[in-house]
């Protein structure tokens, strides 16, 4: 009995000796801290904030930059207006597949491959008259300039070249992607060459401006004209873009006359971005000008539809 309240004694003045060292290493440290923090310049209240949580999910949700070694490639469906073997215009007389694909050599130039088939057309236009389904190819570069002295300061402007090449069928190098798909004749050699020309008038629109040279070799005589195309572009957000489309091209000799093949066209787009996949969704006229003896007679002749899902790495 007395041995065991001898233990009890000497536990219980351990445990006050632990109890008392501790609070004193406690004040000890305690002490130091307030010391230290003296000694330390005042941090000042937005650097003592954590950073939001939004800002690391504002960084996660922008926009990858496409760069060197990325693709994409995809198929464009175009449903224009066109004629019949009888000359009277539907929709879905011609049916166009552009199949297309564009790898960045650099980050800032890139190769782009066109393939234009006329999966749907008439089996004879006239006699003697027999559209072709294999349109050609083409081959172009697309190279964005570094900034110059005279590129415009007040808004963001990219300005950059285009060179293209490939075989054609005869006459098949003046038309748009909002013409139907007429393929006649041999395949002739082709080359253009233009500007790239991209304006950032404010964070959700763009302006894009693409004028350009085309040649390509004849039976008779060799083809030349211009085209210029152009896009308003509204972003709506990150994965949707509303754009109004403007084209001017001539037809051979850089004629502007509906008569001789001069066209403008005017259209709108969608382009939805679901995860990897690109899909574009567009329609308009694919010219206001019109002559009975030129490409379309009437407006209503030119209405075109033209779809597009693209793949993007």
């Amino acid at each position: 009995m007395g041995m065991r309240r001898a233990v009890l004694a000497i536990c219980g003045v351990v445990c006050l000796s632990l109890v008392t060292a501790s609070a004193a290493f406690a004040q000890q440290a305690e002490d130091k801290e307030e010391k230290d923090s003296a000694a330390r310049p005042p941090i000042a209240a937005d650097e003592a904030k954590p950073p939001p949580a939004q800002t690391v999910e504002a960084k996660d949700k922008k926009p990858k930059v496409p760069k060197r070694g990325d693709f994409d490639a995809g198929g464009q469906v175009r449903l224009p207006n066109g004629p019949d073997a009888t000359g009277k215009f539907k929709t879905f007389n011609w049916v166009a597949v552009d199949v297309k694909g564009r790898y960045f050599l650099l980050d800032s130039v890139t190769a782009n491959l066109n393939i234009p088939l006329a999966v749907v057309k008439p089996s004879m236009l006239a006699p003697g008259v027999e559209p072709k389904l294999f349109g050609g190819f083409t081959v172009r570069l697309d190279a964005m300039l570094p900034k110059m002295p005279f590129n415009p300061t007040k808004y963001d402007t990219k300005v950059g070249v285009l060179l293209g090449g490939g075989f054609l069928r005869e006459g098949a190098a003046l038309l748009s992607e909002k013409d139907y798909p007429l393929f006649l004749g041999d395949l002739k050699p082709m080359f253009d060459a233009g500007l790239l020309m991209k304006v950032k008038l404010s964070s959700a629109v763009d302006f894009s401006l693409v004028p350009a040279f085309v040649w390509q070799s004849g039976r008779m005589e060799n083809l030349q004209a211009v085209q210029i195309p152009t896009s308003l572009i509204l972003a709506i957000g990150s994965l949707v873009k509303v754009s109004a489309d403007l084209g001017i091209y001539t037809g051979d000799d850089f004629s502007f006359r509906a008569k001789n093949g001069g066209r403008i066209a005017l259209g709108g787009a969608l382009d939805v971005k679901i995860g990897r996949i690109i899909v574009h969704g567009g329609a308009g006229a694919a010219s206001l000008l019109t002559s009975s003896t030129g490409a379309y007679p009437t407006i209503g002749d030119s209405f075109y539809i033209d779809l597009n899902v693209k793949f993007a790495k």
